[in-house]
């Protein structure tokens, strides 16, 4: 290791699925890596995985360097910019790798530069599974993101890319997550057409998945089968996904920029959360088809 890097201390505020993979490539890397979740499941996870777990936030990022955050939703990152990263020292980076609306990502940026900490909106691109090979898109200063760069490629991406001012990183996520709820949602709906019209669905799926046709995607071949084996195991639960596509629409409205599929997904990705099947896969929503074609009939 070399440059700003070599001695960095990496403190992780969010221990869960993504942040606790954060916590512990970190760690693997060589970096002094310490933790924080408010949920005690996640510490001890992070603990037996060899993570240094704080008692709290506070406490975690007192001397902290480069800040991670990790966390579900926007009022989350809000509560720690008001109660916990004041603590950190003058100088500290805050890289936030949750996925939160841009407005917040600016309010927060603006709040802690007052405590002379930086504030780069950066979420991920990627699996919980692909961390050490994330894509991060980054809204903050060339500079800011520059000296944060060389630590994020050692621990958790293979490429980090400034997509404009803070702010900007959110919305790109917003953007590629609304591309995923729709790709979801009309997964589901295909499949539901094809099994209401005498095609199996796992047949459609092979035939389309070997095709070679512009429609099939890495997505689509990964949610087909699944979805076809009523196999909802979380990789990515509904909820998170409900929330991301909530938050598209309402940058949507805000900006004024029609949005009528965002329309569409948000109200079927709030059937399959009626439905009581937020802590399930995104690929449940095929439930939500099933119990819209029940009310019908």
């Amino acid at each position: 290791m070399e440059g700003w890097f070599m001695n960095t201390r990496i403190r992780v505020l969010g221990l869960g699925t993504m942040g606790g993979r954060v916590a512990v490539a970190a760690r693997e890397a060589g970096f002094d890596v310490r933790g924080f979740d408010p949920v005690g499941a996640a510490r001890d996870a992070a603990a037996a995985a060899g993570v240094d777990v704080a008692g709290d936030g506070a406490t975690a990022v007192a001397d902290a360097d480069l800040i991670l955050l990790s966390v579900p939703r926007p009022e989350h990152v809000r509560a720690l910019a008001d109660d916990v990263l004041p603590a950190a020292p003058e100088g500290a980076v805050v890289v936030d790798l949750s996925t939160i609306d841009p407005t917040t990502a600016r309010q927060v940026a603006a709040d802690l530069q007052k405590h002379g900490i930086t504030y780069i909106d950066a979420p991920v691109l990627g699996r919980p599974v692909k961390c050490g090979s994330w894509m991060l898109v980054c809204g903050g200063t060339e500079e800011a993101i520059d000296k944060i760069t060389p630590a994020l490629t050692a621990t958790i991406a293979s490429a980090v890319q400034r997509v404009g001012d803070v702010g900007a990183g959110s919305v790109v996520k917003i953007a590629n997550n609304l591309m995923f709820g729709a790709i979801n949602a009309i997964t589901a709906e295909a499949l539901t057409l094809c099994e209401r019209n005498g095609v199996d669905g796992a047949t459609f799926v092979d035939a389309v998945s070997r095709s070679g046709a512009a429609t099939v995607s890495n997505l689509f071949k990964e949610l087909g089968p699944r979805m076809v084996a009523a196999d909802d195991d979380p990789n990515f639960a509904l909820a998170l996904l409900a929330k991301d596509n909530r938050l598209a629409l309402d940058i949507a409205q805000e900006s004024g920029t029609p949005s009528p599929l965002a329309t569409a997904i948000v109200g079927i990705n709030d059937v399959g959360l009626d439905e009581g099947l937020g802590a399930r896969d995104t690929g449940a929503i095929i439930k939500a088809y099933a119990a819209l074609t029940r009310a019908a009939e």
